[in-house]
């Protein structure tokens, strides 16, 4: 089964579109009590780099229902961006998300070990400089390689709008941003994306299961 598939199988049965961004080791006991709401968890490099990919297995283990991406937005030559998969494939992950600016020969690398979820456009202000420019053809490459799942940010709902003009049903869109960010909760879905992604206005909230089913309630998967 294709990672968007998975996700979006996932998304049916809990009537959920938001996704959980477990960037820091303070956010690992949150996930324990939001999971019921999210269709999938996105484990960042910055958790990985202090509890170690061991650690990140045990943490998928504990939840076998649910879909688990690699945010370790990999951007190598082939060869590095293989053994980086693999070693996300072998941890248990669904999918990885990789650069698309690195081109097609490191992408099919990845390919080969796990679904692609691909970075097309970014959140923060910088992406402007470089990679906003080159959305048209980032996305023409995810169309050449049957890739199934972008990434755009929720942050600049054009691009956004953009991105699925291009890929049309192709691929799902993922949208961070949202929160703390400055993406209002819904606006990405309404503009294109399939699903969006929070993190620390959850795990940095004072109650984060009550925050989390107040995102939960805006963002169904059925309406």
């Amino acid at each position: 089964m294709k990672f968007s598939e998975k996700i979006l199988k996932r998304a049916l049965e809990i009537n959920s579109r938001m996704i959980f961004n477990l960037d820091v080791e303070k956010a690992i006991p949150v996930l324990d009590k939001i999971y019921p709401y999210i269709a999938a968890c996105k484990i960042n490099r910055t958790l990985t780099d202090i509890i170690g990919m061991e650690g990140v297995k045990k943490i998928i283990k504990q939840y076998p229902d649910l879909i688990f991406i690699a945010d370790f937005k990999i951007a190598d030559i082939p060869h590095t961006n293989e053994i980086l998969s693999e070693n996300a494939k072998n941890a248990g992950f669904d999918a990885i998300t990789v650069h698309a600016y690195v081109g097609s020969d490191s992408i099919i690398e990845v390919k080969k070990n796990l679904d692609v979820v691909l970075v097309v456009a970014m959140s923060h202000k910088g992406a402007k400089e470089f990679i906003s420019k080159n959305i048209k053809e980032f996305c023409e490459l995810a169309l050449n390689l049957n890739i199934d799942a972008v990434v755009a940010p929720a942050t600049r709902t054009e691009e956004i709008k953009k991105v699925r003009e291009i890929l049309k049903a192709q691929a799902i869109i993922l949208s961070p941003g949202v929160g703390v960010q400055g993406g209002n909760f819904g606006d990405a879905i309404k503009n294109g994306a399939d699903f969006e992604m929070t993190g620390r206005t959850i795990y940095d909230a004072k109650n984060p299961t009550d925050i989390a089913k107040e995102i939960y309630k805006k963002l169904p998967f059925k309406k």
